[in-house]
């Protein structure tokens, strides 16, 4: 019986099914390519996919002491070397065990899109605002839902050439189309977002 089915998005598989399958797979391959299981979600599994570096660069807002504003932007390279990295290596045999290209499961590009999305803005940094102020929290939130919103939009949009490039073969099929709709929603995020330089 033929598990995946074609809707909005990449080819869905009943994740009971995907979790079996990709058991074949060393660990830390498959916790990469699921990014910690969130691949595995019944739903919008490429939206849970790219909360993570959302989460880490909002607590690295809230925690850096004044002055280590670049972290953040360190941080998401090196989640965007991990993600480019893991999503060349390892898609090929994911795919191969679930017989389906670019399957949901697969969340590892989002990590790699939304990390573009996220950079070198401009993070106000809890420990730089005045004592008591929570202008530097409103300021990061709503930055950050406009990135998220942006990428997502342009993730499951994808315009042109992101349908070109996510019909090529493997690894980078699966990471192009992403890594474009990242770049996309980072240009927009540099124009009219409260995080603009």
């Amino acid at each position: 019986m033929n598990t995946a089915k074609r809707s909005l998005g990449e080819p869905k598989m009943a994740p009971q099914v995907a979790r079996q399958r990709m058991a074949g797979i060393p660990w830390f391959p498959r916790f990469s390519l699921t990014v910690g299981g969130l691949g595995f979600a019944p739903f919008a599994s490429g939206t849970w996919g790219s909360l993570p570096p959302c989460i880490v660069v909002l607590g690295l807002v809230a925690l850096l002491p004044a002055g280590y504003g670049w972290v953040i932007d360190a941080t998401l390279v090196v989640l965007l070397l991990w993600a480019s990295i893991g999503c060349v290596r390892w898609t090929a045999a994911a795919e191969e065990l679930l017989g389906i290209k670019d399957p949901s499961c697969i969340v590892l590009d989002e990590i790699a899109g939304m990390s573009i999305t996220l950079l070198v803005l401009h993070w106000p940094l809890r420990s730089m605002a005045e004592t008591g102020s929570w202008s530097w929290c409103g300021t990061s939130v709503l930055g950050m839902g406009m990135a998220f919103l942006l990428f997502r939009f342009f993730d499951v949009l994808k315009p042109p050439p992101c349908k070109a490039l996510e019909r090529i073969g493997g690894g980078w099929g699966v990471l192009l189309d992403d890594v474009l709709a990242g770049v996309y929603a980072c240009a927009i995020m540099h124009i009219m977002s409260p995080l603009a330089h």
